[in-house]
């Protein structure tokens, strides 16, 4: 009876110890769902690879093909991540609504990890939408906005090279009843050499 009592514990003690096993081998629920993540990526990846169709859409040699570039996929996760496939089935098979809840916490967290990550590379790409202006142009470094081949760089001086501007505006008088006349001034030289 003593001999039972013990082999009873030691069985028990094993089988207790289990869960507790795999979180001390690395596997949680938050690893759970970063290899759920990868695993719907690797099935989504190979599903575009066989143009999103139906089994029933493909005849029975690519039905095959694609269901083990699934398997394997799926292998390339698990080796990924360091963990076999009967434990993850193991663990996931034990895990409690708490885990489960942890899991869908990890997974909504990364999710928005992704997108975070996915419009800031977005921003980057396409600028910060401010214009940013450069000072301290000088006529020893000048800014040609337009060239020609074989023609003499020309630097605006006065702002109007196209003669659009009428140059800047001077106010006349004192008197603020009545309107303020504006002045144009007329530059002789637009362009210099």
């Amino acid at each position: 009876m003593n001999t039972r009592l013990s082999l009873m514990l030691a069985a028990s003690s094993l089988l207790l110890a289990a869960p507790a096993l795999a979180e001390d081998e690395g596997l949680t629920p938050e690893k759970v769902a970063a290899i759920q993540r990868d695993e719907a990526a690797a099935q989504a990846k190979v599903n575009n690879e066989y143009g999103n169709r139906k089994p029933s859409e493909m005849s029975n040699a690519e039905r095959g093909q694609a269901i083990r570039d699934q398997q394997n996929e799926a292998a390339k996760v698990m080796e990924k991540h360091g963990i076999s496939a009967k434990e993850y089935a193991t663990f996931t098979a034990r895990m409690t609504p708490d885990d489960n809840q942890r899991v869908a916490n990890e997974t909504k967290r990364l999710d928005d990890k992704a997108k975070a990550e996915k419009e800031a590379e977005a921003k980057k790409r396409k600028g910060d939408g401010e214009v940013h202006i450069q000072q301290g142009f000088s006529d020893a470094d000048p800014v040609e906005l337009e060239s020609t081949e074989g023609a003499e760089p020309s630097v605006d001086v006065d702002g109007s090279l196209d003669g659009t501007s009428g140059g800047p505006v001077v106010e006349m008088g004192s008197d603020t009843s009545t309107p303020a006349k504006s002045v144009s001034r007329k530059s002789s030289s637009r362009r210099r050499k």
